[in-house]
C-alpha cells in the first residue's frame, strides 16, 4: 500500500519541534513500505525492513535505503526537477525531503502515465468501434 510521503519539511519543524521535525520509526516504515511498493511495480528487488520504535537507524541502514532509491530511479522515469539521491548521513532536512520526494516523483510520474495510456485509446481518439 502506497503511503503520501512528506517531503516539505522546514527548519521551523526542528525549531519548534514538531513531528515532521524528527525521524522515527512510523517515517522509516513508510519509506520502507513506499519502496517495496514501487519496487513491485518496477519489477526490481530492493531490500527493506520494518522498523520498531527502539529500533535506531545506523549509516549503513541509510546506505540500504539510498540503495533502493537509486535502485528504483533506474528502473523507471523522474522529473527534471526531481533532486539527486542524496548523500549519507541524511540528517539534514532537505535530505530527508529530498529522500521522499523521489518517492513521490517516481508514484506521481507511474500514475500520470496509467492515466495517460487510456487517451491515446480509441474512446479518446474519436474512432467508432464496430462502425464499418
Amino acid at each position: 500500500m502506497w503511503i503520501a510521503p512528506v517531503y516539505d519539511r522546514t527548519q521551523a519543524d526542528i525549531d519548534g519541534r514538531t513531528v515532521k521535525g524528527y525521524y522515527n520509526a512510523t517515517d522509516l516504515n513508510r519509506i520502507e513500505q513506499d519502496c517495496e511498493y514501487l519496487a513491485g511495480i518496477f519489477s526490481v528487488i530492493v531490500n527493506t525492513r520494518v522498523w520498531s520504535r527502539t529500533d535506531f537507524p545506523t549509516p549503513g541502514e541509510f546506505e540500504r535505503i539510498l540503495a533502493n532509491l537509486n535502485t528504483l530511479r533506474a528502473a523507471y522515469f523522474v522529473y527534471q526537477t526531481t533532486p539527486d539521491t542524496p548523500q549519507n548521513p541524511v540528517n539534514q532536512f532537505h535530505k530527508a525531503n529530498d529522500l521522499e520526494q523521489i518517492l513521490h516523483d517516481l508514484y506521481a510520474i507511474y500514475e500520470d502515465n496509467k492515466r495517460a495510456l487510456m487517451y491515446a485509446g480509441e474512446p479518446y481518439a474519436g474512432q467508432m468501434i464496430g462502425v464499418i
